[in-house]
C-alpha cells in the first residue's frame, strides 16, 4: 500500500481525489547452481489497484499530471545465467521481460484551437494499452577477466522500445538503444602498513565505447488535436557519447 504523494494532490487538476496504491505482487523463481555455470528464472505478476499513471494532461505551470488508474498490472521473467570456464574468466548475463499494461485507461489531451484562440481537452478512451516508459525487454551481458591484481569488465546492454504516453502509439515511442562500457582495475596491495593505507586501487571507466547516439528517456508535447488526428513533439533526452574516467581508492 502506498499513500499519495504532496504533488498528486497540488497537481490533481480536476480529477478526483487521491486515493492510496495497492499492490499484489505474486513471485514464484528457480535456480540452480552448478560447479561452473549456474542459471536461475523468476516470474512475477504485479497486480495494481489505483496505480498512479500520467494522464497526458499537464498542470498551469507544465507540470505532468497523474490519477488513479482502478486496474493495471505488470507481468514477466528475469533471468539470470552465468559460466565460469577458467579460474580467471567468468560470463553473466540477465534479462528481464515484461508486459506492461492498463486495462482501462482515459487520456486527457490539451489542444490549441488558433480560429477559436483557446485551449480545450479531448478526452480518449483506451482498452489493454501499454503503460508508458515500460520497455518490454532489457538485456544485460557481462564478461569478466581478472588475474592477480588486473580485472577488466564488459558490459553490453539493450533497452527495447518504449512508449512516451499511455495511448500505445508508434508515433510516440522512444526508439530501442544498445550500449557499451569496459571498466579495468588494478588493485596494488602494499606490503607495508603506511599511515594505516593497505591497498590502493587504480582504475579507468570507457563508457559508451562505438559512440552510440541515443535516447534513454523523453517526453511529448501536443501541438494540436483535429478530426482524431494530433500533431505531436517529441523531445528526447540524450545521452553522452564515447567518454572516459580516471579513479584512485584508498583503503585503510
Amino acid at each position: 500500500n502506498r499513500e499519495p504523494e504532496r504533488n498528486n494532490f497540488t497537481d490533481n487538476g480536476n480529477y478526483p481525489t487521491p486515493k492510496p496504491e495497492r499492490l499484489l505482487d505474486l513471485e514464484w523463481g528457480y535456480q540452480y547452481q552448478g560447479k561452473h555455470w549456474y542459471a536461475g528464472v523468476n516470474f512475477y505478476y504485479m497486480d495494481y489497484f489505483n496505480q498512479f499513471v500520467q494522464t497526458g494532461a499537464k498542470s498551469d505551470i507544465g507540470e505532468a499530471l497523474t490519477t488513479n488508474v482502478k486496474s493495471s498490472y505488470r507481468m514477466g521473467a528475469e533471468l539470470t545465467a552465468g559460466w565460469n570456464p577458467l579460474p580467471w574468466i567468468s560470463f553473466e548475463g540477465n534479462a528481464a521481460l515484461s508486459r506492461n499494461k492498463i486495462k482501462n485507461f482515459d487520456e486527457c489531451v490539451e489542444s490549441w484551437n488558433a480560429e477559436a484562440d483557446g485551449s480545450y481537452t479531448v478526452h480518449n478512451h483506451y482498452d489493454n494499452s501499454t503503460l508508458a516508459y515500460s520497455p518490454s525487454a532489457i538485456l544485460n551481458g557481462f564478461a569478466d577477466i581478472h588475474f592477480a591484481g588486473l580485472r577488466f569488465t564488459w558490459h553490453t546492454n539493450f533497452v527495447s522500445s518504449q512508449y512516451l504516453d499511455n495511448s500505445q502509439s508508434t508515433d510516440r515511442q522512444l526508439p530501442c538503444f544498445s550500449q557499451t562500457d569496459i571498466n579495468a582495475t588494478y588493485t596494488l596491495n602494499l606490503c607495508k602498513d603506511i599511515l594505516g593505507l593497505k591497498q590502493i586501487v587504480l582504475g579507468a571507466d570507457f563508457n559508451n565505447i562505438f559512440n552510440r547516439h541515443y535516447a534513454a528517456s523523453g517526453y511529448v508535447y501536443y501541438d494540436w488535436y483535429n478530426d482524431g488526428k494530433r500533431s505531436s513533439t517529441l523531445a528526447y533526452i540524450p545521452m553522452a557519447g564515447f567518454n572516459c574516467m580516471g579513479h584512485v581508492s584508498l583503503k585503510f
